[in-house]
């Protein structure tokens, strides 16, 4: 996420709320970690490992995620998703 000027603060604790209930609480979310550009605060990176395509289509229907996105979607300027393949593990 590239977040509008200013909300960094705002942002990070509801971001970290949807991380944490997603690995708690979705048992096909193996991994949801949330990291901080060293040069922005404003620029956050989510890597975030699911089961399969069925489990991050449930995570969006989960009430977790859709409390961050109604709160935090004000928050963003600017979102870019990118989808990878495990090669090996």
């Amino acid at each position: 996420f590239t977040l509008k000027p200013g909300m960094a603060d705002a942002f990070r604790p509801l971001i970290l709320e949807n991380a944490a209930a997603s690995v708690r609480d979705e048992p096909t979310c193996r991994q949801f970690q949330v990291l901080n550009d060293e040069q922005s605060s404003e620029i956050i990176f989510l890597y975030e490992v699911y089961e399969d395509a069925a489990a991050l289509e449930a995570h969006r229907e989960t009430p977790h995620f859709k409390k961050f996105i109604e709160t935090a979607n004000e928050m963003i300027a600017e979102r870019e998703i990118q989808r990878c393949t495990l090669l090996h593990s």
